[in-house]
């Protein structure tokens, strides 16, 4: 698509050049009566010098192609017709055949790169990406580029595409979650904490048959396979409510402090539809976990201060 536009963009640039030409040549023509002039030689000028150079002698431009050149740069002057030094009368044309530079091109290093910086340089030389093969690397971050077919510096057309060997970052190892049904409430957060997995949100919910703590639901299910640090949701008995009063529904709520040189003190504040109230204020620190579990009523927020400045809202 890249190349495609800046094929475009360079006609539009040619039509722009030849109408200006034409403009100009018909003005010198009307003052002139058409005398005769000599063609300057264009080879190896830009399209703008040649518009000049033919402009100065009452010349009109016309670029008849665009053609491949391994001595011409791109964008320059291939040959032109009629040669250098052909007498001509004002007014007439001179075709040119303009270069699209040189059909080879050299293969870019990308190893290191990310896709997507590699796919932009790429771009600029006129190659594509034709396949990527994902390995697992405990080295080398998501995406980065291990290795490339063909290799950097060889010789390839224009439109050729390379082959990559890409990380797909460390190996991942998964967990099989339990079955936490009519397990109790602390037993389930026991299992889940030495699992290397976290509490997402605890609904309750009314029930007359199981004891209030007894765990009725679960997401993910028993026998799902989750990676390290994924979150498990519960639905808990509330056991039998009084008329009026709601179930409560709870959400575990993590936050990292932040590298430094110095502890901080971390202060959260809740709000929800009873309001806004302090529920943790302590020093901490750096790279330090804090969970808490806060009630969900309505839009819940968590708002984080450290050393009295907000620096986060979390919103559940």
């Amino acid at each position: 698509m890249k190349k495609l536009l800046d094929y475009i963009k360079t006609i539009l640039l040619l039509c722009s050049v030849t109408v200006v030409s034409a403009i100009v040549v018909m003005k010198i023509v009307m003052y002139t009566g058409g005398e005769s002039v000599a063609v300057p030689d264009l080879r190896d000028r830009t399209i703008i010098n040649t518009l000049e150079a033919l402009d100065e002698r009452g010349l009109y431009l016309k670029v008849t192609r665009m053609d491949f050149s391994t001595t011409t740069p791109k964008n320059k002057v291939i040959s032109q017709d009629p040669k250098p030094g052909s007498v001509l009368k004002k007014g007439r044309e001179v075709k040119v055949i303009v270069s699209r530079g040189s059909q080879d091109v050299l293969v870019p290093d990308l190893v290191g790169s990310s896709i997507h910086r590699a796919d932009i340089i790429l771009g600029k030389s006129d190659l594509r990406i034709r396949g990527k093969i994902f390995v697992t690397t405990s080295n080398h971050p998501r995406n980065a580029i291990l290795a490339q077919k063909p290799p950097k510096n060889a010789k390839v057309r224009r439109g050729d595409s390379v082959n990559l060997l890409v990380s797909s970052g460390p190996h991942i190892e998964y967990l099989m979650i339990p079955n936490f049904i009519n397990s109790t409430l602390s037993e389930a957060m026991v299992t889940i904490k030495n699992m290397d997995i976290k509490v997402g949100r605890v609904a309750y919910r009314p029930d007359d048959i199981n004891d209030r703590g007894v765990v009725m639901e679960q997401t993910p299910s028993f026998g799902s396979r989750v990676a390290h640090g994924s979150f498990v949701s519960l639905t808990v008995s509330e056991g039998r409510l009084t008329e009026g009063e709601e179930a409560a529904t709870f959400t575990f709520f993590y936050y990292t402090v932040p590298e430094g040189t110095s502890a901080y003190k971390v202060s959260v504040v809740q709000e929800n539809l009873d309001g806004e109230k302090d529920v943790y204020n302590r020093v901490h620190r750096p790279t330090d976990t804090i969970s808490l579990l806060l009630e969900v009523k309505g839009p819940t927020a968590a708002k984080i201060f450290l050393n009295g400045q907000l620096v986060e809202v979390k919103r559940f």
